[in-house]
């Protein structure tokens, strides 16, 4: 039983767990933002980070500088469009988007999102963790040594809570990002 394959399981479910976080937004302005929203443009839709690169250019706004002038207007609707509460800005060539300041009880109510998706990603982990426990117990049962397949099953279960540690110390840093004004 490869222990490695596990623990690159495991990865896999803590950085979708990151991943999903960076749509959660703390007031601070970052590409993440809207990076994924998605344009229509040529007749099909991508996301915006396929047209413009996007950057922070200060605390509480973004810059986005589409690679065709063209559009511009299709990346403002697509933004506005989004009910986010982003209103987009055309300055020239580029279009400058505020990041509002979060009312409390909309950090209140992202902290809530937030402790929900850190709870999907402990269930990915033992899902994660059941399969591999099933699969140990087809091996034992086709002639496995039992006292291996125990030594692996104690090292499955340290794994998982150190990764539950993890996902709790980056659900914490995140509800402290969101809770700061």
């Amino acid at each position: 039983m490869d222990t490695d394959k596990f623990q690159l399981d495991l990865d896999k479910c803590i950085e979708a767990f990151k991943e999903d976080l960076t749509q959660i937004r703390t007031g601070r302005a970052t590409p993440e933002l809207v990076e994924d929203i998605m344009v229509d443009v040529y007749e099909t839709q991508s996301p915006i980070k396929n047209y413009a690169s996007i950057n922070a250019s200060d605390a509480r706004s973004l810059l986005i500088s589409p690679w065709d002038k063209s559009i511009l207007d299709n990346i403002s609707k697509a933004i506005s469009s989004a009910n986010m509460g982003f209103s987009p800005i055309t300055e020239g060539d580029n279009i400058r988007v505020s990041i509002p300041e979060l009312t409390e009880e909309r950090r209140k109510d992202y902290v809530k999102i937030m402790k929900d998706r850190s709870e999907d990603a402990r269930i990915s982990i033992r899902g994660v963790r059941q399969k591999y426990m099933k699969d140990l117990d087809i091996m034992q049962t086709e002639g496995f040594a039992e006292e291996e397949a125990d030594r692996i099953r104690v090292g499955f279960e340290k794994l998982v809570k150190e990764y539950n540690k993890k996902i709790e110390e980056i659900k914490n840093t995140k509800e402290k990002d969101l809770m700061t004004i």
